[in-house]
């Protein structure tokens, strides 16, 4: 069983959350640039919206059907980029957000991409392996005629991995019976993934970090910082920032955290993370904790919204969207924030951080690592060639800080925020783009 619907966008009034929250910031922005409303048109929704519901037998012999959407969003400046999420809350508002997002990402840091996301509405672990790959491979044969190399690149996001993205290729191949190594990123190293993929994230957040505390003259050893979120970006963030002489304060996850103002290990909340699943592992079982231990350590189990507004002077959201609000941004206490996580920060408190002087660097400039490294791997990929680690990481640096500085000169010179910094940069270069293909 498999229905689908794919339609092309007509600019219209998003009511739900996340999109209309993406299209404040974007009404903000196409106002200051001052374009004209057929320009503006272009922007306010995704060029198209693939969407089916896709169906497997599940081990036990039922059927199971899931809604399933693919969003491209802006291919002005190259094919779709965007990940694929499994998650139970995926929606087309979601990946509509996701997909703009990702536009105004590739363009900030100036790869030939445009912007695309896709999602699975459903909860993997409740499937088994064998149940995962079936629903893997259903996706990309719904959805085969809108992605390929030069059409639309998905990659990995929320809930899926390096597994899913092989399983994803050798679908895609055989059902269009062609070898297609850069159809997707985020593969395996064994079937043409890319070194550096796993760290990228949060490795190209590292070097804005490095350059800037170098330009503010501050000093890593005196610097403490709060991490919410320990998944990939957040826990290699954690690792990179400690080993730089950072004092890392607090980490969480989806359990809770824990808070020392003497520091945290991450080699060791790794560890127990990975042995219990929590990064309170180490000192807690559920919700019974070892209270001397914790004394001894000068460690206290803290909330993920405790976290948030904790003494540190940064402060790097790596977990989940809008759990920076109006309510709590009052409250945070860091002097500079790091958005790892895509949309940790609403537009209400995005006004209210700027007022009180909080330095803020947007995730579409803070986490485009990744899809940097992505196109480092579709460029391979379209190439033959194999990066060494240390090319990989030398351009990552190369265009992450390039980009930075940009966004940097655009703030200073307009006298605006970095987000609205890179939003006016991302909205120009794909406008440039539009214009010379004749669009507008």
């Amino acid at each position: 069983m498999l229905t689908s619907t794919t339609t092309q966008t007509t600019p219209s009034t998003s009511t739900s959350t996340s999109y209309s929250r993406y299209q404040k910031t974007l009404s903000q922005t196409l106002a200051r640039l001052n374009i004209s409303e057929k320009e503006a048109n272009f922007f306010k929704e995704p060029q198209f919206i693939h969407k089916k519901e896709i169906a497997i037998i599940r081990d036990d012999g039922t059927t199971a059907l899931y809604p399933a959407f693919r969003v491209q969003a802006n291919n002005a400046r190259g094919p779709f980029k965007g990940g694929i999420r499994y998650h139970p809350l995926a929606d087309e508002d979601e990946v509509k957000t996701l997909a703009a997002l990702m536009a105004i990402k590739t363009a900030v840091v100036n790869i030939p991409f445009g912007g695309g996301k896709g999602g699975i509405q459903l909860d993997p672990k409740s499937l088994s392996k064998k149940e995962l790959e079936a629903v893997s491979r259903a996706y990309i044969r719904a959805f085969k005629d809108h992605i390929g190399s030069d059409i639309d690149c998905p990659a990995p996001d929320v809930n899926t991995n390096p597994a899913i993205m092989a399983w994803m290729r050798d679908e895609y191949e055989k059902e269009t019976k062609t070898f297609s190594p850069s159809m997707i990123t985020g593969k395996p190293m064994s079937f043409g993934g890319s070194l550096g993929r796993d760290t990228a994230t949060a490795r190209g957040g590292f070097f804005i970090l490095e350059e800037l505390i170098e330009r503010t003259a501050m000093d890593p050893d005196e610097l403490r910082v709060a991490i919410q979120g320990f998944g990939n970006a957040g826990m290699h963030m954690a690792h990179f920032l400690h080993n730089a002489g950072f004092t890392v304060v607090a980490v969480s996850d989806s359990h809770g955290g824990i808070y020392s103002p003497d520091g945290i290990d991450p080699v060791r909340i790794e560890k127990y993370k990975r042995n219990t699943g929590e990064v309170t592992g180490e000192y807690c079982e559920g919700s019974v904790c070892d209270l001397n231990r914790m004394k001894y350590d000068n460690v206290e189990r803290i909330t993920n919204e405790q976290l948030l507004e904790i003494e540190c002077d940064i402060l790097i959201p790596a977990a989940l969207d809008n759990v920076i609000t109006e309510e709590n941004a009052p409250r945070i206490k860091a002097q500079y924030i790091l958005e790892l996580a895509n949309g940790p920060t609403t537009p209400e408190a995005d006004e209210i951080l700027n007022r009180r002087g909080v330095k803020l660097i947007p995730d579409v400039l803070a986490n485009a690592g990744g899809v940097t490294v992505s196109y480092f791997e579709w460029t391979q990929g379209r190439s033959g060639e194999q990066w060494t680690a240390e090319k990989v990481d030398a351009e990552l640096k190369r265009v992450i800080l390039d980009a930075y500085k940009g966004v940097r000169r655009e703030s200073y010179r307009n006298k605006i925020t970095y987000r609205e910094a890179a939003f006016s940069i991302g909205i120009k270069r794909m406008l440039d783009a539009m214009r010379a293909r004749g669009w507008v």
